[in-house]
C-alpha cells in the first residue's frame, strides 16, 4: 500500500478534480485584450444570458463569485435583516461547513430542521412560523435546501415543487444551494427549472463540475433581494476580471456539456456504488447522483486512508463518502474497489 503522504486525492471531492480542458480553453480565448472590468464586458453577459435561458428565467438577475461558500452569502445575506431567521436542514452546507459565514455576514439566526439526508418535508416549515410575529423570537425568512444535498440525495420534481410551493405559501423565500445542481438535473433527466422548482434564487455551481473556479447566483425574483449588488461587493466577489469566471460558465453550457459531465460523475458513483455492495460492503444513503456514502469499519477505513484521501462527515460515525467528478475513469472505480477487496 501507498504511504499515507501520496494517497490518492481521486474520491476525495469533486473539487480535487481538475480543471476540464474546455474551461482552461475558455480562460486562455479571453485572455486577450482589454475588456470593461466588474462584469461589464461582453463575456459576463452573454454568460448571464446563457444561464437565464438553462434555468428558463429570462427576468432573472446573475451574479458570478468565485467560490460557493460565497455564492450562498450573496444569496442568503441579501434576503434577511439581523432580526430574521434562515432555516437549513441539519446536514446543510451553510449549517456545518461554512464556517458560520452566512449568520456573521447577515446578523441572522441559522436554524436547522430534522432532514432525510437533507431532505425535508414541507410540513416541518409549519412549526417554524408558528411563532411569527412575536417580538421575542427570530422571524423566519427564506428557507434553504440543497439540490443534490450534501448526502447525495436528489429532490426529485414533486418533491421540490410541493416543497418551494408549501414554502411560499407560508411566505418564505427559497434559495437552492446547487453545488452540484448539474448532477441533479443529470440523474433526474428534466430541465433544469424542473429540478429547482419555483425557488426564488439558486446558486449554480461550477467549481465542482470542472471549472477552474467560480459559482453562480441566479436571482429570480430580484425584488426580494435588492441589496445584493452591495453584498457581493462587501465580501469581494465583485471580482475586477469577471470574464474569467465567465467564459468558464459559457463555455461548459454550451450545447448542455455541463449536463455530460454531471452525468458521467454520476454513472462513476453508480458503478462505485454497485462494486461495494457487491464486495459485501453497506451503503449509508441511496446513491440518487455522484456521491457515494458507505459504512467501513475503522480498521477498513484505515488500512484505506493510507491509499485514498476520503471524508468522514461524522467522526461520531462509520460513514465515509467517496465523490467521483467529470475526470474519474472506469479504472479510478476499479482500482479502488480492488482496494477494498483486498481489504475486505
Amino acid at each position: 500500500m501507498a504511504d499515507v503522504s501520496s494517497a490518492s486525492a481521486a474520491f476525495a471531492s469533486d473539487n480535487a478534480a481538475p480543471a476540464h480542458p474546455k474551461a482552461l480553453d475558455a480562460l486562455q480565448q479571453v485572455n486577450d485584450g482589454s475588456a470593461p472590468s466588474y462584469g461589464a464586458d461582453p463575456v459576463t453577459r452573454h454568460a448571464a444570458d446563457a444561464l437565464r435561458a438553462a434555468f428558463d428565467s429570462p427576468d432573472a438577475e446573475v451574479l458570478f463569485a468565485f467560490t460557493g461558500t460565497a455564492a450562498n452569502i450573496i444569496a442568503l445575506a441579501s434576503a434577511v435583516q439581523p432580526w430574521h431567521e434562515i432555516l437549513c436542514s441539519d446536514v446543510a452546507h451553510v449549517l456545518l461547513d461554512e464556517a458560520g459565514g452566512p449568520v456573521r455576514l447577515s446578523g441572522a439566526q441559522l436554524t436547522r430542521l430534522a432532514s432525510d439526508d437533507g431532505l425535508i418535508t414541507p410540513d416541518e416549515l409549519d412549526r417554524r412560523v408558528a411563532r411569527r410575529g412575536e417580538v421575542h423570537h427570530s422571524q423566519p425568512r427564506i428557507v434553504t435546501i440543497t439540490q443534490s444535498t450534501e448526502n447525495g440525495r436528489v429532490w426529485t420534481v414533486p418533491a421540490i415543487a410541493e416543497f418551494v410551493d408549501h414554502a411560499h405559501a407560508l411566505d418564505l423565500l427559497v434559495h437552492v444551494d446547487g453545488s452540484r445542481v448539474a448532477n441533479a438535473i443529470a440523474a433526474l433527466d428534466v430541465s433544469p427549472s424542473e429540478a429547482i422548482g419555483d425557488a426564488d434564487i439558486v446558486t449554480v455551481g461550477g467549481t465542482k463540475n470542472g471549472m477552474l473556479f467560480g459559482d453562480a447566483v441566479l436571482v429570480r425574483r430580484p425584488e426580494h433581494f435588492s441589496g445584493i449588488h452591495f453584498v457581493q461587493k462587501q465580501i469581494g466577489h465583485l471580482a475586477s476580471k469577471h470574464r474569467f469566471v465567465a467564459a468558464q460558465f459559457l463555455a461548459l453550457l454550451e450545447d448542455g456539456f455541463w449536463l455530460e459531465t454531471a452525468a458521467h460523475a454520476n454513472a462513476m458513483a453508480r458503478r462505485l456504488s454497485t462494486g461495494m455492495t457487491a464486495l459485501g460492503f453497506q451503503l449509508a444513503s441511496p446513491v440518487d447522483a455522484n456521491e457515494v456514502f458507505v459504512n467501513l469499519d475503522a480498521d477498513v477505513h484505515h488500512s484505506l486512508a493510507q491509499c485514498y484521501v476520503v471524508h468522514r462527515p461524522d467522526l461520531g460515525e462509520p460513514v465515509v463518502r467517496f465523490v467521483c467528478s467529470w475526470s474519474t475513469t472506469d479504472s479510478d472505480v476499479d482500482d479502488v474497489l480492488a482496494t477494498l477487496r483486498e481489504l475486505r
